[in-house]
């Protein structure tokens, strides 16, 4: 009985594939900042009601969340 060899290790996954949900997060709130822009100056000034600045601050919030998760992934991908 010949023994088997030995298994190859798995290829190194990217960055986009550990952290696909982050840029999808990251492009929703890009993607909502440009939504809720648009929104609050669409009368010519920079005027907000409720939906648009809950709109604006949601997104902000998201882009934020998933800009920290990108990075940290990031530096833990660099040590």
């Amino acid at each position: 009985m010949t023994p088997s060899p030995a298994p190859t290790p798995p290829p190194k996954s990217g960055l986009l594939r550990r952290e696909a949900l982050g840029f999808w997060f990251l492009g929703l709130g890009a993607l909502g900042l440009v939504r809720a822009w648009m929104r609050a100056t669409r009368h010519g000034g920079f005027e907000t009601d409720t939906v648009s600045l809950l709109w604006l601050i949601g997104s902000a919030v998201l882009v934020v969340i998933s800009a920290a998760r990108i990075w940290r992934t990031l530096r833990s991908a660099r040590r």
